[in-house]
Formats: C-alpha cells, sequence, structure tokens
C-alpha cells in the first residue's frame, strides 16, 4: 500500500496526501491506478487502467503525469500516447501481446485544476471527485448516483478519436476538501452519501499508511467496497 504525503511547494492554499491500494492478493507493482498532482499549479489527476488491455498501469500514469505537467489544451493526448508507445512496443514480441498492444491501452480519467476559488475538471469515465464542506457533500462529479456505475465506463485510449470528455466546475470554500477516487471507493462513498452518512468523514483524517489499509480491508470485508485497486487523493483548500 502506498501513501504519501506531498508539501505544497510555496502556495499556503493547497496541501494534498494520496494513496493507492491494489486489489487483495495482487502487489503494488500490479496496481493499475495512478494519481499525480502539483499544488504550485493547482492541477490533479487520478486514473484507472483497465485491466483487460495493454500495459494498462503505465498508460494512466502517463495520462495523470502528462495532464499535471502540461494541462489539457490543444491536443494534449499526443505526448502521452507517442510516450506509451515508445515505452511499451517492445514488449509486444508474442502474437497474443502484439495483438493486445494493437487495440492499445485503455483507462477512465480525471483531471482537476483549481484556480483561485474556483475548481474545473475533465473526465472520462467514473473516476471522481468529491468536494467536502462542514462535514458534507457539495459536488460529486461526473457521477453523482452509485447507480451510475455500470462496469463500462468511456475510456481513454491510446490509440483513436478522444473520449466524450465531461466538464465540470464550482466554487470552493476556505477550509473545503476534495476527494479525488477510482470507481470502487467512488461507489462506496456514493452508497455511503445515499444511506445518509457523511461522505468521506473518516478518510480525511487519516494519515497513517496502515490505519487507510485497515479502513480498506474493512470495508472489503463488510461487503462495501468491491475488491478493486483503490486509489485517494485528499486536497485541502486553505487560503
Amino acid at each position: 500500500m502506498k501513501r504519501n504525503r506531498h508539501p505544497s511547494k510555496g502556495r499556503s492554499a493547497l496541501t494534498w496526501r494520496t494513496f493507492l491500494v491494489p486489489k487483495r492478493g495482487h502487489s503494488e507493482a500490479e496496481c493499475e491506478d495512478a494519481l499525480a498532482g502539483d499544488p504550485s499549479t493547482g492541477r490533479f489527476a487520478v486514473a484507472d487502467g483497465a485491466s483487460e488491455s495493454y500495459a494498462a498501469g503505465e498508460w494512466a500514469r502517463l495520462l495523470v503525469e502528462t495532464f499535471v505537467r502540461d494541462g489539457c489544451d490543444g491536443d494534449w493526448l499526443t505526448a502521452p500516447r507517442v510516450a506509451w508507445s515508445d515505452q511499451v512496443g517492445g514488449r509486444a514480441v508474442s502474437w497474443y501481446a502484439a495483438d493486445k498492444f494493437a487495440a492499445g491501452g485503455h483507462a477512465t480519467f480525471l483531471g482537476l485544476t483549481i484556480a483561485g476559488k474556483q475548481w474545473t475538471a475533465l473526465a472520462a469515465g467514473d473516476a471522481n471527485l468529491f468536494v467536502l464542506r462542514d462535514g458534507g457533500l457539495v459536488s460529486s462529479f461526473p457521477l453523482e448516483t452509485s447507480a451510475a456505475f455500470t462496469g463500462s465506463p468511456v475510456l481513454v485510449r491510446s490509440w483513436g478519436d478522444e473520449p466524450p470528455w465531461e466538464f465540470g466546475l464550482g466554487d470552493l470554500q476556505a477550509g473545503d476538501t476534495l476527494l479525488l477516487a477510482t470507481d470502487a471507493l467512488a461507489q462506496a462513498l456514493l452508497s455511503a452519501a445515499e444511506a445518509g452518512q457523511a461522505v468521506g468523514a473518516d478518510l480525511v483524517t487519516l494519515t497513517d499508511v496502515a490505519a487507510f489499509t485497515t479502513w480498506v480491508e474493512a470495508e472489503r470485508a463488510a461487503g462495501r467496497l468491491r475488491n478493486d485497486d483503490v486509489a485517494l487523493a485528499v486536497i485541502a483548500y486553505n487560503p
């Protein structure tokens, strides 16, 4: 299980920390979720590589790193697509691997930008943003109900056309907390909200690796969290 605390590098408005937990029975190296962020630019991203696609974890990591570094102006997918092909193309030596490589890497994606007192986001698929304020849920983007998770999300692909992006925006207030989560955790959080529980209240206080791992395993054992890779970023907004 991975957890990182990221200081804000001279920008006092934003601090953040991240957690990555692989599926039960899998190693950290096999985790296909990815997170990246830079509080100095206000850009953060999360992606979930589709396991059935080729080199999905690498594709997810290239997506989040490119968004955080360059933003999403123009044809921003060109850079990660070229890098993915260069990095993983040489592995496709068997006929089976070559076929998988030809089909490409696939991932869901959500990119978040915080500027001043506003957030903007673009998303493809079921990675989700939650904005929390005073113990309540202010915004959920792009999905707003647990039933919206179908298991067949829109995917960003390493070849072909861009996906049908969804765009969101909202205002922020001092003390807000923003969560970025991949599908299994996002669905669990929305299920909790629908049951009248405070969304993410037990997560925003966790900074310890062991405590977060224990929380994930307890939720899985209780049937409230699917056994899937889990990615979570907790971003605190305090201008």
